[in-house]
């Protein structure tokens, strides 16, 4: 029987501490699960100017299945290489907080807040500003979004 992946949802405003950790939103541990947790979690480049956050399972999910990608392709070798070498494992201590390494935080413009969002099998790691933008200028468009992913469902039910 496969393994059910966890699904997370909603946003949440964190701050950085001095040291550049981040507490990991109590409702976002607890969809984890304290087992889960202590297997750590792994941050690395998302799209759009995000981070990543995966729990290990899921993070062994997702890595399984862009490494399976043939990497004989330009495009595929650079997923792999810019996802996996930005990759970092990170263990929150007893309260929840994780550190946020300075490559990554330049590279999603993170400063002194960190905007978690959940987004079904992953949690993004946002600059508000930068989600704030990005939602601003796409949401006249959710409708169309949403009718363009249902169109990928519909075919892909009928070719199953």
């Amino acid at each position: 029987m496969e393994k059910t992946r966890m699904r997370f949802y909603g946003q949440y405003l964190q701050r950085l501490d001095e040291k550049h950790r981040v507490v990991v939103p109590r409702k976002l541990r607890e969809m984890i699960g304290e087992a889960e947790l202590r297997n750590g979690l792994f941050i690395t480049r998302g799209f759009d100017n995000c981070l990543f956050l995966f729990p290990a399972s899921q993070w062994e999910s997702v890595a399984a299945e862009i490494s399976a990608v043939h990497f004989t392709g330009f495009d595929a070798r650079m997923v792999q290489r810019m996802f996996f070498s930005e990759a970092v494992e990170v263990q929150p201590d007893k309260l929840g907080r994780v550190p946020m390494p300075e490559p990554l935080r330049q590279l999603a413009g993170i400063e002194e807040e960190v905007l978690f969002i959940g987004t079904s099998d992953r949690i993004e790691l946002w600059s508000p500003s930068r989600w704030a933008a990005l939602k601003a200028k796409h949401d006249p468009q959710y409708e169309e979004f949403a009718q363009a992913l249902y169109q990928v469902l519909a075919s892909r039910q009928k070719n199953q």
